[in-house]
């Protein structure tokens, strides 16, 4: 039967209000000045914090910025310290009396005369050097020599070196003449001429895969006669079989 709800509980419940604690009391007397304590800054100054005192801070009518007052002040004029020199003399005044009837008693022709023979002579000008009358004009610089003994040298080394190849060849190897290698770049030209004419004519896509095999046989061909011909006609030492 008792389910928890009841009539009674729609009346209002009395508010119970908890008892109030005691009101604070500072243990320091209320007649001691602020300013002996530090809060916070041990050395504080005046009107560091609060700014000035009320009533202290008004303004002064006979302080004023007057017009130059914060330029500097320049010391007075003086004398100059450094004089400047004087080059030439004063002209005289016009009080000032020429001395007459002075008469000097110098030989001035024994003076020359004294004054020549003592002197030291003058130095004479000297011509500027003829380059073509300098030793060793014309001449072959010793470094161009020493340039020119070792291509010698190198070129010797290079004949030997294809003299025994010769040799271990068995005799069947000889050096291509002038005549032979002019003959034989000349017709690398006219081949050359002739694979460049077949492989301008071909199309200008070549879509098909026999279209691009016979291009790039052909662009192999020209790249390997450019670099014969090159060869045949630098200063190279060509070596051939008899039979060639």
């Amino acid at each position: 039967m008792n389910s928890g709800e009841s009539i009674y509980n729609l009346i209002p419940q009395p508010v119970v209000l908890p008892p109030k604690p005691p009101m604070h009391v500072s243990k320091y007397p209320g007649e001691v000045d602020p300013s002996g304590f530090e809060i916070g800054v041990k050395d504080r100054r005046g009107k560091a914090t609060f700014g000035h005192a009320t009533g202290t801070l008004k303004p002064k009518p006979d302080q004023f910025l007057k017009k130059h007052e914060k330029e500097p002040v320049l010391p007075a004029p003086a004398p100059p310290t450094r004089t400047k020199m004087t080059l030439k003399p004063s002209i005289p005044s016009k009080d000032d009396k020429p001395v007459m009837g002075l008469v000097s008693a110098k030989n001035f022709i024994t003076a020359n005369a004294v004054e020549n023979i003592l002197s030291k002579p003058k130095k004479k000008f000297e011509e500027p050097m003829n380059m073509t009358k300098k030793p060793g004009y014309g001449e072959v610089p010793k470094y161009l020599q020493t340039i020119k003994s070792a291509i010698n040298n190198e070129k010797e080394m290079i004949a030997e070196y294809h003299r025994q190849q010769a040799e271990t060849l068995g005799g069947s190897m000889r050096q291509m003449t002038d005549e032979e290698r002019e003959s034989l770049v000349v017709e690398l030209k006219m081949k050359w001429q002739k694979v460049n004419e077949a492989y301008q004519k071909l199309p200008f896509n070549c879509d098909s895969a026999r279209q691009k095999f016979r291009k790039e046989s052909l662009e192999a061909e020209l790249t390997q006669l450019e670099k014969d011909i090159k060869k045949l006609q630098g200063r190279q030492v060509v070596v051939v079989e008899n039979d060639y």
